[in-house]
């Protein structure tokens, strides 16, 4: 009699979910959130979202602070994991089709463990997923947690396009009215459909190769500042494994980088997956290459005036070598510059640099710093390096 109640309470509300839901159907899409936590705040959020917003917002799953947790359920919702299993636990998501939206942490920051602050803020960090503290929301943290570094960043960003837009005056950079952008865009798209056909079972290889030796999914994502500090999400093939090993304990770069990882580093092999990115517009062959959000400098914030690149006259012309200033340095030469002669020049360059390695160039970093100082009417601090040009 106890099952049978079960059963046709459940069937009940689902049928009365369904209804409500086919009553009230919205346009926007549903948000997927990943609630962490297991405590009253959890239990009182899943059930706002069950009585309030059910046809807004899909509960993927909960992770726990609690090793022992895993595999129970509060409220129908699996614990898939504890909130330092996360990166494992949206590449299990992620492979199932399911991208999370937001992260929503029923525990307050400061009593959180700082292994599990720092993954939260990680993934916020280097992903598109929102973070969001019920603490704050509520209004009882009377000392808020500090912004995250990729909220500073984007700030950053944003305030850069004050630059960026003093450099599109007619007496600087002048790229919205330069015909060339677009012309550029028309060859990128046609090369990159062409070589999406061509590579197609080089591509497949990598992928497999990838999938063996790291596991799936195959290609990750870093989110990047690109067109007018619009962000986008970069693809490459993974070249690293996880960052904990069976153990829990946190791996050096160094250790999770593969044999094969090495190998496409080496030879670019991991940026194929970049096609996709030229062909829906977010980058081009040839441009400043996309930097993490707390690398782009407002200072430089000119060389966001265009579409990043696979490639570009900073990667020839010292690549690794030199300082991410003098690299800004070369994006802006370019960028004042650029033509399809230019452009011809830096992919032929490119393959001699994927067969020798990275070399650096004198000359053209003290070109480019003469350059910006006439553009700008300043005087550069000296560079920082000191290798002979090749």
């Amino acid at each position: 009699m106890l099952i049978s109640a079960r059963v046709a309470a459940r069937h009940w509300l689902q049928r009365r979910v369904r209804q409500t839901t086919q009553a009230h159907a919205r346009s926007r899409p549903r948000e997927t959130i990943l609630l962490a936590g297991v405590n009253a705040v959890s239990e009182l959020f899943l059930q706002s979202v069950r009585e309030i917003a059910f046809d807004q917002i899909d509960v993927a799953g909960i992770l726990a602070e609690d090793a022992v947790l895993r595999g129970r359920t509060v409220q129908q919702r699996p614990i898939l994991g504890t909130i330092n299993d996360l990166h494992k636990v949206l590449g299990s998501l992620r492979v199932h089709g399911v991208a999370v939206d937001r992260i929503v942490v029923a525990t307050a920051a400061d009593r959180l463990s700082p292994n599990s602050l720092h993954t939260l803020l990680e993934v916020e960090k280097n992903s598109d997923i929102a973070l969001q503290f019920l603490s704050e929301r509520l209004g009882f943290d009377d000392s808020p947690r500090q912004s995250s570094a990729f909220s500073e960043c984007e700030r950053a960003i944003n305030n850069g396009q004050q630059a960026l837009a003093l450099k599109r005056e007619p007496n600087h950079l002048n790229v919205a009215s330069n015909p060339f952008w677009f012309r550029k865009r028309i060859v990128d798209c046609l090369a990159a459909a062409v070589l999406v056909i061509v590579f197609a079972p080089v591509i497949a290889l990598v992928g497999l190769l990838v999938a063996l030796d790291v596991g799936f999914p195959a290609v990750f994502w870093q989110k990047r500042p690109g067109l007018c500090g619009r962000p986008f999400r970069i693809l490459k093939f993974r070249t690293m494994h996880a960052p904990y090993d069976n153990l829990a304990r946190r791996l050096s770069d160094e250790q999770r980088l593969s044999a094969v990882g090495r190998f496409l580093r080496r030879t670019r092999l991991d940026e194929l997956p970049q096609l996709y990115n030229i062909l829906v517009g977010h980058m081009s062959f040839v441009g400043p290459r996309p930097l993490l959000p707390c690398d782009q400098s407002p200072e430089f914030a000119a060389r966001l005036g265009v579409r990043p690149g696979i490639t570009g006259w900073a990667q020839i012309n010292g690549g690794r070598i030199v300082t991410a200033r003098d690299k800004a340095i070369l994006d802006i030469w370019y960028i004042s510059n650029a033509s399809f002669m230019l452009d011809l020049r830096i992919v032929l360059r490119t393959v001699q640099m994927i067969l020798f390695g990275d070399r650096c160039n004198i000359n053209a970093i003290a070109e480019a710093r003469t350059h910006l100082e006439q553009l700008a009417g300043i005087r550069l601090m000296p560079s920082e390096i000191a290798i002979p040009a090749e």
